[in-house]
């Protein structure tokens, strides 16, 4: 997905994941995208701010610290939400599932939700034990956290 940088705050930032003992980190900033706009917390391609600035388009892929709430809706109900909630960095989502990716053991593995240009995966733990989902089903949810990588593009 692609985000315009509007905000950057980069004396606010968190540890993402640690890789041995090189630590990756988020930034704090306010994005803009054609769906929605909020905060999130933003790693910069191979961890460079240089290019980091207020204005800047990056191709984005999304993650997040958890999910709540996750649950099937009806075929009838509207599709392409994502909206921010009223904690920043937590975004409401209803879109639909793309692909179910199937583990060794034959159980659901991930999900991929598509809604207009952006992607979600979520693995089995997320999915609240509903493992009768398939491609075509439209399902929502909560993200608790928003995290965008910079894919460098």
């Amino acid at each position: 997905m692609r985000v315009q940088i509007k905000e950057i705050n980069k004396d606010h930032h968190i540890i993402i994941r640690s890789i041995g003992k090189e630590k990756v980190y988020g930034y704090w900033t306010y994005f803009w995208h054609e769906l929605t706009s909020g905060y999130a917390y933003v790693v910069p391609y191979e961890q460079s701010l240089n290019k980091m600035i207020p204005g800047c388009v990056i191709s984005v892929e999304t993650s997040q610290s958890s999910i709540e709430g996750f649950r099937r809706l009806k075929s009838t109900e509207e599709t392409g939400i994502f909206r921010p909630q009223p904690k920043l960095g937590d975004y409401w989502i209803q879109g639909t599932i793309h692909q179910v990716m199937q583990g060794e053991a034959g159980g659901i593995e991930c999900l991929e939700i598509v809604i207009g240009d952006t992607t979600f995966i979520l693995d089995s733990e997320e999915m609240n034990g509903d493992v009768n989902v398939k491609a075509g089903d439209v399902v929502a949810f909560e993200i608790i956290g928003l995290q965008l990588f910079d894919e460098g593009l």
